[in-house]
């Protein structure tokens, strides 16, 4: 009798256990299918964001192929007003250099505007900013006594 009761309690125990196991099993697959739709959102959440960055990344690149000439031609005409600079202080430094030396200056007296002139030689080549009228083919930059430069190119 006392077999008889342990297998009916060995039994009862292990359909116990099974119940048990089955109820864990149901739960962890609700737990598995909550964690598939989450994974799934996140993906479709993922793409739309990916997405989203491309299209910002092909607009930014629009945006500089749109100003690569314009910066460009800033470069280049900062190259030319460099140069244009370069051959006005070349020319000053030989305009001073031919002052002779009996000559005085009258450092009291400044005159409202000061005019520097530059051949058109000394331009460069590249740049073409000169067309000859009555002036004879030169350039002037003025400045006036307040600091404002002012370029003449004909």
């Amino acid at each position: 009798m006392i077999i008889k009761i342990s297998v009916a309690s060995a039994s009862a125990a292990f359909v116990c256990v099974a119940a048990k196991l089955i109820q864990t099993l149901g739960e962890t697959q609700l737990t598995i299918a909550e964690l598939k739709n989450s994974v799934n959102s996140l993906t479709v959440e993922s793409q739309r964001l990916i997405h989203s960055a491309e299209q910002v990344t092909v607009d930014i690149q629009s945006k500089i192929k749109f100003l690569d000439p314009l910066l460009e031609s800033a470069q280049d005409v900062g190259e030319v007003v460099h140069s244009v600079t370069d051959k006005v202080k070349q020319s000053g430094i030989v305009q001073n250099n031919e002052t002779p030396p009996s000559e005085t200056i009258d450092t009291n007296h400044q005159p409202a505007i000061t005019a520097w002139k530059a051949p058109v030689e000394d331009l460069p080549a590249s740049a073409d900013i000169y067309t000859p009228d009555n002036d004879g083919h030169v350039n002037t930059i003025t400045s006036t006594s307040d600091g404002i430069v002012k370029l003449r190119i004909n």
